[in-house]
């Protein structure tokens, strides 16, 4: 009898074991990974900080350290399913992203990569890399972000991604709008130029999809109830939903700090149809903050808790990232 109930108990947790491992979801996610360059001099580029003789000093073990954090990040989020697609702000080029998926454990997950080139003056890109197996591509461009009073005005470009995922098809959004770099007042016209940008994009899809599933992740530099943000919510021709932030482990209270301060400027953004039981779907209206501890330090100065950076100013810290992790997971019927 001892042996039979050890044979059933060790069934169960291996039948458990099992179907936690093949539930039917994928996990799309975002990361701002705070300056991501290789250690290259590039003579066409403006910005050329982050090189060994660069104000940074950027050496091959730092990068070296620095992929293998990002790495360490995306195992920790995916958990046992991994993640499906991730996309990535402050990333120097493609091979960043080539060296991310074949130089690390990433390489047993066959990682695709979707990336253009942006015409930020630092250099820096937003990419996304993803599982062939999960997820395929039908369409991915960059969308500029203009400013009509201003012809040389620059900043990252919006990565779109059309796909199919769970045999439906999903439109993802990847943003990293203007910095508040120059005071908050000063920058706010450049978000909402951005946001007005992409509500275009996202109008003329619903207009020809009214229920097409579209999931906008990034670091929007703004917090939910700024204005840019609520103009991408409220004045286009669609609705679209910001989901609260439900924190993974209860560490923070934002995905970014400042002082005693912490904001939330990493958010995801969807479609009313993502709230449908009719193909992927939300099962809740909320996005996760991926907190976990060793991501953070304990903040000596303001107290409490503050991310554990790669750089403070110019001074190099070790860490991973001025900005936390978030994700959504999104199931079928």
């Amino acid at each position: 009898m001892i042996h039979a109930s050890k044979y059933i108990l060790g069934l169960i947790a291996v039948t458990l074991s099992l179907s936690v491992l093949s539930q039917d979801y994928d996990r799309i996610a975002f990361y701002n990974v705070e300056n991501f360059f290789d250690t290259r001099y590039d003579s066409t580029k403006y910005f050329n900080g982050f090189t060994p003789k660069g104000d940074h000093h950027w050496s091959k073990t730092r990068y070296y350290q620095k992929r293998e954090h990002i790495y360490k990040v995306i195992a920790a989020v995916g958990g046992w399913n991994g993640v499906t697609v991730m996309g990535f702000a402050e990333i120097e080029n493609r091979g960043i992203l080539e060296d991310l998926i074949t130089n690390t454990p990433l390489k047993k997950s066959d990682y695709g990569i979707v990336h253009f080139e942006s015409p930020d003056k630092r250099g820096i890109d937003v990419g996304m890399i993803y599982r062939k197996k999960r997820f395929k591509v039908i369409k991915a461009n960059p969308i500029r972000v203009k400013n009509p009073d201003n012809p040389s005005f620059t900043t990252r470009d919006i990565l779109y991604v059309k796909g199919i995922l769970l045999k439906d098809t999903i439109h993802i959004f990847y943003n990293h709008w203007p910095s508040r770099y120059g005071g908050m007042m000063n920058t706010v016209t450049l978000r909402a130029l951005a946001a007005s940008t992409l509500q275009l994009v996202v109008d003329s899809i619903l207009e020809k999809e009214p229920l097409a599933k579209v999931v906008i992740l990034g670091d929007f530099n703004d917090n939910p109830d700024d204005k840019s943000i609520q103009l991408l919510l409220h004045n286009g021709k669609h609705t679209l939903e910001a989901l609260s932030p439900s924190f993974d482990y209860g560490n923070t209270t934002g995905t970014i700090k400042h002082n005693t301060d912490w904001a939330i400027f990493d958010q995801v953004i969807v479609s009313p149809d993502m709230f449908s039981t009719k193909g992927l779907h939300l099962k809740n209206h909320n996005m996760h903050i991926f907190d976990a501890g060793f991501l953070l330090i304990n903040d000596e100065k303001n107290l409490g808790k503050k991310l554990n950076r790669t750089f403070v100013g110019f001074n190099y810290n070790g860490g991973f990232s001025d900005h936390l992790p978030v994700y959504v997971d999104v199931y079928k019927q």
